[in-house]
C-alpha cells in the first residue's frame, strides 16, 4: 500500500495516548506517505496537537455521549460516524478493545479492521466488530509492545521506534518559570515530584505513607519535595503537606500541558500509577511507580529509567476500581522504607543523596 489512509482509535486516558505514542512514530517512520489520523477524546486532544506524525486529529466526548443519551448527543454520534466513513480509511486500528471503539472501527467502513485478539479485548464482544485480529498477547506484555504488535498485524513495519514526543508550549513554560522563580529555595537541592494522585481509589497509597515519604526524601537523600496534583486532588496535597515534618512546595493548578512543563523541570518523580507517572516516564525522568490493582508488568511506566515497587498477593492484578476485599492491601503492603531505599538506588549519579543534618 503505497499512502493508505489510517485511523488510530485510542481515545483515552492521559496514560494509555502516551502509551500508544510510540504506535504513532512507527506507522509513519516506516510509511511516511500514509495518511494518519488519530480519534481521541477532546480532553486529551492536546497531546498530539501540532505532532509531526500525525496528519488529522478527530476529537470525541464520548464521555458526555454516554452521560447525556439525547437527541443532540445521537446526533453527534452519527456526525461522527459520517465523518470517518466519509474519510474511507483503508485501515483502523482499534488500540482500546472496547465496544465503543469496535463499533467506531465498524461504522468506518474500512476493509481493515484490526484489533486485539479476543482473549486480550477488555470487552471481550468488541473482536466482532473487527475483521483482523493479532495473535493472543502474554499478559504481562507491555502495553507498548502490545500496540506495535496490533499494528504489526495491519501494516508490516520492519522499524520499531519507542519514541514518545510530547508537546511543548511557549506560554506553558512561561507560567512554570514564574511559579519556579516565585519559590526559589525549591532549586536548593534536586527536586522530586511527588504525586498521590491516581484514576481510582484502589490505585492509591495512603497519604499518611506519602507524608512520611516526602520526608523521608528530603531529610535521608536531600531532595525538594515538590507536591503535584491534578483536577480534584488539591486537598489530598494539602493535608500531605499539613502532616509533614519537613518543607515542601505545592505545585501550582496545571493544565495536560503545563503539566509536561513543569516535570520536564524535575530530576525524580514517585508516585501512583497515574497519567503524571507516565507523562514523567515519556519524559524520560526517573521515575518511581507504586502499583497495587494493576500490572506492572502490562501497565507500568514505560523504560530503564522506570522502576516499580508492588507486592504480589494471591489476588493481585484485580484491575477494580475499589478493593473487593475492601482491605486495599495490595498497596498497604507497600512500606515506605521499601519505596525509599528503591529511590535511592534509582538516583542518578549525578544526583549524591546528601541528608540533612537535624
Amino acid at each position: 500500500m503505497g499512502s493508505p489512509k489510517i485511523l488510530l482509535l485510542k481515545m483515552s486516558a492521559l496514560g494509555d495516548v502516551v502509551h500508544t505514542l510510540p504506535t504513532l512514530e512507527t506507522l509513519r517512520a516506516n510509511h511516511p506517505n500514509a495518511h494518519i489520523a488519530w480519534m481521541i477524546e477532546e480532553r486529551f486532544q492536546c497531546l498530539i496537537e501540532g505532532h509531526p506524525a500525525l496528519d488529522e486529529i478527530i476529537p470525541v466526548n464520548t464521555k458526555r455521549w454516554r452521560r447525556e443519551i439525547d437527541s443532540n448527543s445521537i446526533r453527534e454520534i452519527f456526525k461522527i460516524f459520517r465523518q470517518i466513513r466519509k474519510r474511507k480509511f483503508d485501515i483502523v486500528l482499534d488500540l482500546h478493545g472496547l465496544i465503543k471503539s469496535g463499533v467506531i472501527s465498524y461504522a468506518s467502513g474500512a476493509s481493515r479492521r484490526v484489533g486485539f485478539s479476543t482473549a486480550n479485548c477488555k470487552e471481550a464482544i468488541s473482536s466482532l466488530f473487527n475483521n483482523n485480529k493479532a495473535p493472543r498477547i502474554n499478559p504481562d506484555c507491555h502495553v507498548v509492545s502490545a500496540n506495535l504488535q496490533v499494528l504489526q498485524t495491519a501494516i508490516p513495519c520492519a522499524n520499531l521506534r519507542y519514541d514518545f514526543i510530547l508537546p511543548q508550549s511557549t506560554s506553558a513554560d512561561e507560567k512554570i518559570n514564574r511559579f519556579i522563580q516565585s519559590h526559589t529555595q525549591l532549586l536548593n537541592n534536586p527536586v522530586v515530584a511527588v504525586n498521590p494522585g491516581a484514576g481510582f481509589e484502589s490505585k492509591r497509597w495512603s497519604l499518611e505513607k506519602f507524608s512520611a515519604l516526602a520526608d523521608g526524601l528530603t531529610t535521608q537523600l536531600g531532595l525538594s519535595v515538590l507536591l503535584t496534583w491534578g483536577p480534584g486532588e488539591e486537598k489530598m496535597v494539602q493535608q500531605i503537606a499539613e502532616t509533614m515534618k519537613q518543607n515542601c512546595w505545592i505545585a501550582p493548578p496545571t493544565t495536560i500541558v503545563e503539566s509536561i512543563a513543569l516535570y520536564r523541570r524535575m530530576a525524580f518523580f514517585v508516585g501512583n500509577d497515574s497519567g503524571p507517572l507516565h507523562l514523567s516516564a515519556a519524559l524520560g525522568i526517573p521515575s518511581l511507580a507504586l502499583f497495587g490493582p494493576t500490572n506492572p508488568a502490562r501497565n507500568g511506566p514505560f523504560g530503564a529509567h522506570t522502576q516499580t515497587e508492588f507486592k504480589r498477593l494471591t489476588c493481585s492484578f484485580c484491575w477494580k476500581r475499589t478493593c473487593p476485599l475492601g482491605t486495599n492491601e495490595c498497596m498497604n503492603s507497600i512500606a515506605v522504607e521499601d519505596v525509599l531505599a528503591r529511590a535511592e538506588k534509582m538516583l542518578p549519579s549525578n544526583l549524591s543523596p546528601q541528608p540533612q543534618t537535624s
